[in-house]
């Protein structure tokens, strides 16, 4: 399909949002009773959920450095926020995941790291938060249900999760470990020569990248580096609950956030993933608070807030971002013209 049917079909998914809303509205007002509960919240009270946004995407943007590391990417996490940020805007805002290829592509031009290693090292970022998101809600639902079975009980199962996690940090720093996770990827990427003949260099690269960032002790830094990231999410959703009056617990908001992010990622695929994102999160909202007796126009609104956090969050750093590479690129250009221009004469006095 063109770009313009992406677009077409991203408008009509909002305007089915915007039906769906105010027809499940419609006993309370439709539309207008979300209106009217965004008009008793003073809006300077959600300064601190744009901290927290803030500073769950400095975190990111370590993880992504992290990530990067194996294939001796030059620069800190300062210099590549950008380049992550940007790409996560992109992301949001058009359909096709395009921030997942623009940003191995600035990575490429600005930092001089092959495109297939950033193009892995997205892969890695998605799958350790998926497994994050996960391991998260699998502990909360623990934590949930622990009390109901005895105190004794609810300690063992706290050291189990603490031992695991403790566990799996210690082995993901064994060179054993990592030796034998990186002879196993190595066995199930490892093109054969047919392969070699047949497809670009581009996916032989893609699957040497891979196996060098699964192999790396890196990536599971990177799982750590995670956790810390959803727990700012979930404080982020609990906050904004609290503003329009919705008192979410830490379950709640995990589960809803894990469901939104994977469920509007995948969607991210069609439609821009701001949008999926936004449309899980309401459906999840209102079935997980559904089935307390909370189904109101409150709900609808602190979808909506969340998103217009990430909106304004994103455009705020994610514009910039992007203008920035795109002054490094008119830099790169106005380098290689006097390049291109000495090499053109000097084959036109070959030719004389």
């Amino acid at each position: 399909m063109r770009p313009r049917t992406y677009y077409v079909l991203a408008f009509v998914s909002l305007i089915l949002i915007i039906l769906w809303l105010h027809l499940a509205l419609l006993p309370q007002g439709g539309l207008f009773a979300i209106l009217g509960v965004l008009l008793t919240i003073n809006l300077f009270w959600l300064l601190p959920a744009f901290g927290l946004f803030g500073l769950s995407y400095i975190i990111r943007a370590i993880r992504w450095w992290v990530l990067l590391r194996p294939f001796k990417t030059r620069g800190n996490p300062a210099n590549l926020f950008p380049i992550y940020v940007g790409g996560i805007f992109l992301t949001y805002v058009a359909p096709l995941r395009a921030g997942d290829f623009a940003a191995p592509y600035w990575v490429r031009e600005k930092r001089g790291t092959r495109f297939t290693a950033g193009l892995s090292a997205v892969l890695i970022e998605r799958l350790v938060g998926f497994a994050s998101l996960i391991i998260l809600v699998m502990i909360f639902l623990i934590l949930l249900f622990g009390p109901t079975t005895g105190f004794t009980t609810y300690l063992i199962e706290g050291g189990i999760i603490a031992a695991a996690f403790l566990a799996f940090f210690l082995l993901i720093r064994s060179k054993r470990v990592v030796a034998f996770l990186a002879h196993l990827t190595s066995r199930l990427f490892k093109p054969s020569k047919r392969l070699r003949e047949e497809v670009p260099a581009f996916v032989e690269h893609l699957a040497e990248d891979l196996v060098t960032e699964i192999g790396s002790q890196h990536s599971g830094w990177a799982f750590l580096l995670s956790i810390p990231i959803w727990l700012l999410e979930a404080l982020k959703l609990m906050y904004l609950g609290l503003a329009v009056g919705l008192p979410i617990t830490p379950i709640q908001s995990c589960f809803v956030g894990s469901i939104s992010y994977m469920g509007g990622h995948f969607a991210g695929l069609f439609i821009p993933a701001g949008l999926g994102i936004f449309l899980f999160q309401a459906v999840t909202l209102s079935g997980t608070l559904g089935t307390l007796g909370i189904v109101t126009a409150q709900v609808a609104t602190l979808a909506l807030l969340d998103g217009l956090v990430y909106v304004i969050g994103l455009t705020v750093l994610g514009v910039p971002s992007i203008a920035s590479m795109g002054r490094g690129y008119r830099q790169l250009q106005d380098q290689a013209a006097p390049a291109k221009s000495a090499r053109r004469s000097a084959v036109g006095k070959a030719k004389d």
